[in-house]
């Protein structure tokens, strides 16, 4: 075979393989990113807008206004309660202690923290005493007050990302964003319907609310509890043995 008919060869197979890659979903693998830089630059952008925010006093104490982090376009969507003291000082969320069991229960569900995305209520750490800093030990719920402030930044994001499923950690992120009372020992464990304000029109997005991590530290035995409903979270997603469209482990 000559050069030319091996350079023409070439060509008609590297065609074939384009065109069976198009047919298996490269097109909408392609639609997908443009939709993820799209949606990487409206939480950019969000962002921006609020890291100068001083609504309330935690503006005005944090070392770092701690927005979020993950993929984008995410199917699955952690939300806690605050930052704490490591997050504050490194402005990412969920780092610390508690942060590493988040990880750990993550990958239980065969996911891994880049695939999913991570926020709180809050976004700047709620002090005791706002005067010690550097003075681990020093958290506390956020109020009332400090909640209303950020939770329209929560709803944006919740807005730009439009996951399936958000998990909510403990009673104060469960409460602020589904408006409920109860604690998070009665919500947990089932599966509510949220329409977050100035959504995409269509099915409401599932909120299944769990223990925080920092409270599962603090009583090892509800680790069976949280367990329970990350499966619930898991199979929900589930479809056709793939989970968020790739393979599980067997």
């Amino acid at each position: 075979m000559n050069v030319r008919k091996e350079f023409a060869e070439l060509i008609s197979i590297t065609r074939r393989f384009l065109e069976q890659e198009r047919d298996r979903g490269v097109g909408e693998f392609m639609q997908h990113l443009k939709e993820m830089r799209a949606e990487s630059q409206a939480l950019n952008d969000l962002a921006r807008s609020i890291s100068d925010c001083d609504k309330c006093d935690l503006g005005r104490t944090r070392t770092n206004l701690v927005f979020g982090e993950g993929n984008p376009k995410a199917e699955l969507m952690f939300v806690g309660e605050a930052p704490g003291f490591d997050e504050d000082r490194l402005g990412t969320p969920f780092v610390g202690k508690a942060g590493q069991l988040l990880t750990k229960i993550i990958e239980s569900i065969e996911l891994t923290r880049e695939e999913v995305y991570i926020s709180n209520i809050v976004k700047c750490h709620p002090m005791r005493d706002s005067s010690h800093p550097d003075m681990r030990g020093n958290d506390r719920p956020p109020t009332p007050h400090e909640v209303a402030q950020c939770l329209p930044i929560l709803l944006k994001q919740i807005a730009i990302i439009n996951p399936k499923i958000i998990c909510t950690l403990g009673s104060p992120a469960t409460q602020a964003l589904l408006n409920l009372s109860d604690g998070i020992g009665k919500l947990r464990g089932k599966f509510y319907d949220f329409y977050p304000p100035n959504g995409r029109i269509g099915e409401p997005i599932k909120v299944m609310p769990t223990y925080h991590p920092a409270f599962v530290l603090r009583d090892p035995k509800r680790k069976r509890e949280v367990w329970e409903d990350m499966k619930k979270i898991k199979k929900a997603v589930t479809k056709g043995g793939n989970f968020f469209g790739r393979g599980t482990k067997k």
